[in-house]
């Protein structure tokens, strides 16, 4: 949950961003608050990227932005099976993995034609997808700007990336600072994330 001032940030980064393209500096934002130190900020943007509301998409100055919070809960019995189609790289792209299982996932995740992937690797921890996690996948051809999806590279290597399409290329970015964004000119989507399942 978000203290008042947080939220405050977060609804400036937010706005700043939609008028200007690009976040505001840790300076900037202190002297819109009357900070007396950038210390006060940063206190408050890594309260935020742990809550899961912000994060830095890559390393540098004016790198902030605001994240859509992934849904993650433990599976509700009174949900219903979907099918787990197999294995899903949050890493470097791998030749899918197939299974023949399915997943118990909640009533508010069901949609028209979903199904789950087990997710392998790390590159998206920092939008709180864990090795081991399972996404629910909504089928989708046309993703927004931001959204988390499945996308297939080169017919037979899949990965899980948040989507963004630039001038000449599409951008696949990794929510985890080790590893670098795929930039190809041609991808296909085939979905994007609804929720995410964790088992303890």
């Amino acid at each position: 949950m978000l203290t008042p001032k947080q939220k405050q940030i977060l609804d400036y980064i937010e706005k700043y961003l939609d008028i200007n393209g690009y976040a505001p500096s840790y300076r900037e934002i202190a002297d819109h608050f009357g900070f007396s130190s950038v210390a006060t900020v940063a206190e408050h943007v890594e309260n935020l990227k742990q809550k899961g509301y912000l994060s830095s998409e890559e390393s540098g100055y004016r790198a902030l932005r605001p994240v859509e919070p992934v849904d993650v809960t433990e599976p509700d019995l009174a949900g219903r099976a979907v099918p787990l189609l197999g294995l899903i790289q949050a890493g470097k792209p791998i030749e899918a993995v197939k299974t023949s299982e399915s997943l118990e996932i909640p009533r508010d995740m069901m949609s028209k034609d979903v199904f789950a992937l087990k997710v392998r690797g790390d590159s998206m921890i920092d939008d709180g997808i864990l090795d081991g996690d399972y996404v629910v996948i909504e089928p989708c051809h046309n993703p927004k700007n931001g959204d988390i999806v499945v996308a297939l590279i080169d017919k037979d290597n899949v990965t899980l990336k948040r989507f963004y399409r630039e001038s000449d290329h599409i951008r696949l970015q990794p929510a985890n600072a080790k590893y670098r964004p795929i930039r190809v000119k041609k991808v296909t989507i085939q979905g994007r994330v609804r929720g995410v399942i964790r088992k303890f």
